[in-house]
This record gives C-alpha cells, sequence and structure tokens, in this order.
C-alpha cells in the first residue's frame, strides 16, 4: 500500500490535563505499515508532549509560525525557536488561519516561501485550487524540505459537512496533473474537513487523496483510532 498520512490538528481545543492525557494514549497505538501519524497540539504543550512521545512513530508537528527568525515580535513563534525544542515540520495556511487572524494568501505564501527554504517540512492548506501559488513552489522546493499540500474547503473546515468523494478526487487529481506537468514529484495531497471515522476509509482510498488532516476528531482517542484502523 502506498504511504498514508493522517495529521491531527489539537488547534486550541484541549486543556493541558487532556492534552498530555491524549498524548499518553497516543503512546499505545501500534505502528501500522506505511502509516504515517503526525499531530500539531498547542504551542504552550508541545514540549511535553514531545517527550511523552520521543520513543514513539508519532510525530509532533506545529500548527503555524511566524515570519522572523528572532527578534522584537510579540507573541511570534519563530521556525529557530521550534526547530530548538525538535520540530522539524509546521502546518501552514490553515483556513482558520486566513479567516481568523487575517492572513492573506500573500502572507501565506511568503512564510510558505520561507519555509521552502528552510530545513522544515511543511503542510500548505489551500481552499481552492487556485489558491495554490504553483510558480513559487517550483522555484523555491529544494532537497533539504518536504512539501505536503491539504485540500480543505471552508465550508467544511469543523462543520460536520465533507466533500463528496468525486469532488475531492476532482480536485485532488487537478492539482495532481499540474504537479505532474511542472515536473514536481512526491507532493502528498491531504484532505481536510470534517473527517472522522465513518468516512475516512472512503476518503483516504479515492484517487490522489494520500491521507487526511483531522480537527475535532483527532482530539477524541477512540475517534482518533478509529480513523487510523480504518485504513
Amino acid at each position: 500500500m502506498k504511504q498514508k498520512y493522517i495529521v491531527g490538528n489539537w488547534k486550541m481545543t484541549l486543556n493541558k490535563k487532556d492534552s498530555l492525557k491524549l498524548a499518553e494514549d497516543i503512546r499505545s497505538i501500534e505502528k501500522k505499515d506505511n502509516v504515517s501519524i503526525e499531530i500539531a497540539p498547542t504551542y504552550l504543550y508541545l514540549q511535553d508532549i514531545i517527550e511523552i512521545l520521543i520513543d514513539t512513530d508519532v510525530s509532533v508537528i506545529s500548527q503555524n509560525f511566524d515570519y522572523e527568525s528572532l527578534g522584537s515580535f510579540t507573541g511570534g513563534i519563530s521556525l529557530t525557536q521550534l526547530e530548538e525544542i525538535g520540530l522539524s515540520k509546521t502546518i501552514l495556511g490553515h483556513s482558520e488561519r486566513r479567516s481568523k487572524f487575517n492572513e492573506s494568501n500573500e502572507m501565506v505564501d511568503k512564510k510558505l516561501e520561507i519555509v521552502l527554504n528552510s530545513n522544515f517540512d511543511v503542510i500548505y492548506c489551500f481552499d481552492s485550487y487556485e489558491q495554490i501559488p504553483f510558480d513559487l513552489i517550483k522555484n523555491n522546493l529544494n532537497s533539504n524540505s518536504k512539501l505536503t499540500l491539504a485540500y480543505e474547503p471552508t465550508w467544511a473546515i469543523g462543520t460536520g459537512e465533507t466533500a463528496s468523494v468525486e469532488h475531492i478526487v476532482e480536485i485532488h487529481s487537478k492539482v495532481s496533473s499540474t504537479l505532474e506537468s511542472l515536473n514536481i514529484k512526491d507532493i502528498p495531497i491531504l484532505y481536510g474537513g470534517s473527517v472522522n471515522p465513518a468516512n475516512s476509509n472512503q476518503i483516504i482510498h479515492a484517487n490522489n487523496v494520500d491521507g487526511v488532516l483531522v480537527g475535532g476528531a483527532s482530539t477524541n482517542f477512540d475517534q482518533l483510532t478509529g480513523i487510523i484502523n480504518s485504513i
């Protein structure tokens, strides 16, 4: 089976006690061949959760990052600081960052250029085919960083509504075809938007779908394991 990716974005939904308990429970998940599991906790608990999961096959990643390396940027989190605590991958451009924190396409793409020229891997989220900066990717993708794309239609985030498999395949296939035409290879394409154990199997095994970016269901151990076991 082709490599599949399950990425759990915990957003800001769990307090410290529940975050650490969930991380401890995740330690019990048995590794499955060709399945990669990643979780993105809130920044406050990253160090604790890294230590809990350090000897497992589950990777801890960041939900976001800011432009600058170090300096007078109140509230900022830099790639340098994330690297210092052991991280090497981040999510970028999630629809909630765009809609609730007013990150424009230009801001997100500036971050993408920065991270593609670093040693970090990145999951770039997009709401539509037109939002993907293919030229920027082609001109900046290098051998030191790995890019993953994640299609997450805004109307499906946290709503309980999931795009039809036909629609998901249509978008993913269009993106895959464009990447191929640009000679950009080995870019996983994930789907995100109200993924749960009831629909994950059908989505994950659809054509040109390499995995799922999971929100609310990833903060519940039974639902998370249900998604993993659906593969």
